[in-house]
Parts: structure tokens; sequence; C-alpha cells
């Protein structure tokens, strides 16, 4: 699934639309929806942090589902560190 159509989903299942999210995050409604609907790439790791939360679902995984961090990634770092 895009992040895009993720996004909308969990907006539905949270009875949020994105407009709502946008307000809840404190973010400009235009720049969201665009970034959300209308651009190539997915929002920056900033709005994903911001949105986490009222889309009851951790940052990373936002993370991981809009192509910024990999699973593998986690993987290798818990290795590394020890956790």
């Amino acid at each position: 699934m895009e992040f895009k159509e993720y996004v909308k989903e969990r907006c539905a299942e949270r009875g949020i639309s994105l407009h709502r999210l946008a307000l809840l995050c404190d973010l400009n409604q235009i720049y969201f929806y665009q970034s959300v609907n209308k651009n190539k790439d997915n929002p920056p790791p900033w709005v994903l942090r911001r949105a986490a939360p009222h889309l009851a679902v951790p940052y990373m995984e936002l993370m991981i589902r809009a192509g910024y961090v990999r699973e593998a990634d986690i993987d290798e770092w818990r290795q590394h560190t020890g956790s």
C-alpha cells in the first residue's frame, strides 16, 4: 500500500479527515493536503512526528511506511546498541 493511501486509511479509522489531521498537527492545511495528495514525495519526517500520535501509530511506523527507514535498519541498530 502506498504511504498516502495508508495515511488516508488511518484517518478514516480514526474518524478524522486530512483537513482535521492538519489542524491537529498545527500545519497549514494546504501544505499538508498537497504533501499527502499532490506531491510525489512523502511528507518530511518532522510532519510525520506531528501526525503519529493523531493517527495512533508509532512515529517509526510512519518513517518505515514513508520509506525513510527500513525495518532492517532498525534491526541493525538494535544489534549494534545491544537493545
